[in-house]
């Protein structure tokens, strides 16, 4: 099949939906900084965007040429979305995704449709017009705004990775990416899987946190049994639970350990290392001056 590329121009207007999260409102960032037109949509943005909501996509995808799909975890209506979109005169669609989405889903034993990102990949692949997917790795920002971040304030890391590595990735590496492959040719019909530059362990990680913060931090392995029980015994749902153990699983495996060039060949330049990565983040003192610090 022959995919035929357009540069986006800087009069086109660029959807990008999450655009509260650690990837939409960094990708927001960049696109306004290189001149881009961009409706930046979420559930209470002035245009509200809901995924389960289809009475609101018509207004969010009114006179746009290229989305950014940030799925939501949970099942939605991603073929319908997609279709939507299309009718629309939307152009270029470009999903972000898990690393080895596919393989994930396979080793839970569970359909695409199940899993937020997966469904949207499939979806977009299906489209009919140009598509783009990033395959992230797991982000950086874990430590910095997600689940992790309340670990590392409590000084202890504890999960059930011993001997794991992986090239963890900086949020403003995937939105680069996503820029670049939104408004620029030579992307269409391509999976990338986009990581760091360099496979960490969690000690590792957790280590270079510690340096660049002066924070006492330390990573502990727990044995799966032993976090599970930890999950359950913070009231975590009986599905995600299950959900949980099988993505750890799937990093004990290895399958995400290898780093690839993909940053590279999109970008033309390395991606963050992580150590630097943790140094820049330390002096927003969100490792130091938060309330549970």
């Amino acid at each position: 099949m022959t995919y035929l590329m357009s540069e986006t121009s800087t009069t086109e207007t660029i959807l990008v939906t999450g655009a509260t999260g650690k990837i939409g409102r960094r990708l927001v960032e960049v696109l306004h900084a290189d001149g881009r037109n961009v409706r930046a949509v979420s559930r209470h943005t002035e245009i509200p965007f809901d995924w389960t909501d289809p009475s609101t996509w018509d207004a969010a995808l009114d006179g746009v040429t290229a989305v950014y799909v940030i799925p939501p975890d949970h099942p939605f209506p991603a073929d319908e979305f997609v279709a939507t979109a299309v009718r629309s005169g939307v152009r270029r669609l470009v999903s972000q995704s898990g690393r080895r989405i596919e393989e994930l889903s396979a080793l839970a034993g569970i359909g695409h449709e199940v899993i937020g990102m997966h469904a949207a990949q499939v979806a977009v692949q299906a489209s009919g017009i140009e598509w783009t997917v990033l395959q992230a790795n797991n982000f950086n920002e874990n430590f910095s705004e997600g689940d992790y971040l309340p670990a590392v304030l409590s000084g202890d890391v504890a999960l059930p990775l011993a001997g794991t590595t992986e090239p963890l990735i900086a949020a403003d590496d995937i939105a680069a990416a996503a820029a670049a492959v939104l408004t620029r040719d030579g992307h269409a019909g391509k999976v990338y899987e986009i990581t760091g530059p360099e496979s960490l362990s969690m000690d590792d990680a957790v280590a270079a946190i510690a340096a660049a913060s002066g924070k006492a931090v330390s990573f502990r392995a727990e044995s799966p049994e032993e976090h599970d029980a930890a999950m359950r015994a913070a009231g975590l749902p009986e599905e995600l639970v299950g959900f949980l153990n099988i993505m750890y699983q799937f990093m004990r495996n290895g399958t995400m350990a290898e780093a690839t060039g993909d940053v590279k060949q999109i970008l033309g330049r390395d991606p963050i290392r992580f150590a630097d990565w943790a140094v820049d983040t330390a002096k927003t003192g969100v490792w130091t001056d938060a309330p549970d610090a």
